[in-house]
């Protein structure tokens, strides 16, 4: 037979049981805001019964229900489209980093405006064609050599922002290592705590929040792969390479001379994420750019010195030289050299006029006769934008070349640009779904605030039933006669 106060036994775990979903509930709706929350779910169950012997129950004995406990508090996520999201994080993360450094390049070439390096190109050939109608004006000269001096100027701005970008990038990079390695060290601390409390039978779901999030935060950084470990814990790697394993944490480094990051003493390749978007841009996308400019100073001071120092040009003092001296020898120097050299320029940091026409405009070949009134090399020269010349994979003019880079980096950033927004969007849809499923309802949650109140007011209730029946039973009865 049950126990004279069984009912109340039942009536008391009923309480608890639903003042704990109560306490859950309220547990979500105060972390409804809170970043990387899983909403939580009290799971019950019916307590074990008594065996109920009776004479008239067959070979065997009833079970006697004994009410209601609380089996688990249960957090509501799914792994896949945890997986689902993490995936795409990485390529808004990649996109995101490629898009910021193609706008950087783009907003360097600065075109199409006044002050971008096509306008200094198109001003450099108007000069020449201003010498060429008034070859002896030393107002037209100057005109000539300060456009140059600016079209070598933009050139030397282009290389110094790149190296610069180049910098910040490896900064970047150094920083995020930093941050990732903190992440991960974060992470085997929590798989620590964990495991602790999982072997002791309880469920850590705060805590497990608390991992989640900072694994998703990785996620954005690099492309990760996360794999279940024992006692709740999970291992973290980058590749077949070990971030995080159990309780144990691998820090990554980076070396900026080699733009190389490592990790347990290997090289190590990002294919997706902020870190992976980084490399690649210091070690392609930067160098790529920089290779076709280079390329574009290379040939453009060798067409130019060739007819500048050609035996035939003529500047003012060797028309002057030529009169006093008819066996006199021309100068026949480039126009443009590498700082601090007198050979032909072969990047765009280094270009720069050369120093003996910065200190004398009548170094300027603009003759091909001995004659002031000549024109003949400064027609050569304005012509040379025209003229189709041997570039590594085609030939055309530099003016051509120079918009097919233009066209490039425009291409390039629109498209990082359409993928991020993608990536973003998809970012999102993932998230929306992960939050439908883990995120907290005010309303639902209200919802269920009403339903375990009424159960517990309930169960209250059905105490105070049970406790009218025991006061029958012991005060009003054994008293016949009295």
């Amino acid at each position: 037979m049950s126990s004279t106060f069984h009912g109340i036994e039942i009536g008391k775990r009923a309480i608890f049981a639903q003042q704990t979903a109560l306490s859950v509930t309220g547990h979500n709706i105060a972390n409804a805001n809170t970043e990387g929350y899983t909403r939580q779910n009290a799971i019950t169950q019916a307590s074990n019964p008594l065996s109920y012997p009776g004479m008239n129950v067959g070979n065997g004995p009833l079970q006697f229900g004994t009410g209601v406990e609380t089996k688990e508090i249960n957090r509501i996520r799914d792994s896949f489209l945890d997986g689902q999201f993490r995936s795409q994080n990485e390529q808004l993360g990649y996109w995101d980093v490629k898009h910021d450094t193609l706008s950087k390049i783009e907003g360097t070439l600065n075109e199409p405006t006044d002050n971008g390096l096509q306008a200094s190109f198109d001003r450099f050939w108007q000069s020449w064609e201003d010498v060429s109608k008034e070859p002896d004006s030393l107002a037209a000269r100057a005109a000539l050599l300060s456009n140059a001096n600016a079209l070598a100027g933009r050139f030397n701005q282009i290389s110094n922002s790149m190296d610069q970008l180049s910098t910040d990038l490896q900064n970047q990079l150094s920083t995020n290592t930093q941050e990732m390695n903190n992440l991960t060290k974060q992470v085997s601390a929590l798989n620590v705590q964990i495991a602790k409390i999982t072997a002791s039978g309880q469920q850590p779901n705060d805590l497990l929040d608390q991992r989640d999030l900072l694994i998703d935060k990785m996620s954005k950084m690099a492309d990760i792969t996360v794999r279940p470990a024992g006692n709740g814990m999970v291992d973290v790697l980058v590749g077949q390479e070990y971030l995080v394993k159990g309780d144990q944490n691998y820090p990554i480094s980076f070396d900026a001379t080699t733009n190389q990051t490592k990790l347990n003493g290997k090289n190590i390749s990002f294919t997706s994420g902020e870190m992976a978007g980084m490399v690649e841009s210091l070690t392609k996308d930067i160098p790529s750019f920089m290779a076709k400019i280079n390329e574009l100073v290379t040939v453009f001071s060798r067409e130019v010195n060739q007819i500048h120092r050609d035996p035939a040009a003529m500047n003012l003092d060797d028309i002057q030289s030529l009169k006093n001296d008819p066996n006199a020898v021309t100068d026949q120097i480039p126009f443009f050299v590498a700082k601090g050299g007198t050979g032909d320029p072969t990047t765009a940091g280094e270009i720069t006029i050369n120093p003996l026409i910065l200190s004398s405009l009548n170094k300027i070949a603009a003759a091909r006769t001995a004659n002031v009134s000549d024109a003949g090399n400064a027609n050569l020269l304005n012509n040379l934008k025209f003229k189709n010349v041997s570039f590594s994979n085609q030939s055309t003019t530099m003016n051509n070349f120079y918009r097919t880079i233009v066209g490039d980096v425009g291409i390039k950033t629109k498209e990082a640009m359409q993928m991020g927004n993608n990536s973003d969007i998809l970012v999102q849809q993932a998230e929306s779904r992960r939050q439908s499923v883990s995120g907290v309802s005010i309303d639902e949650e209200m919802t269920n605030m009403v339903r375990f109140q009424q159960s517990y007011n309930a169960a209250s209730r059905y105490i105070s039933v049970m406790d009218e029946v025991l006061d029958k039973l012991i005060n009003g009865t054994g008293r016949v006669g009295i």
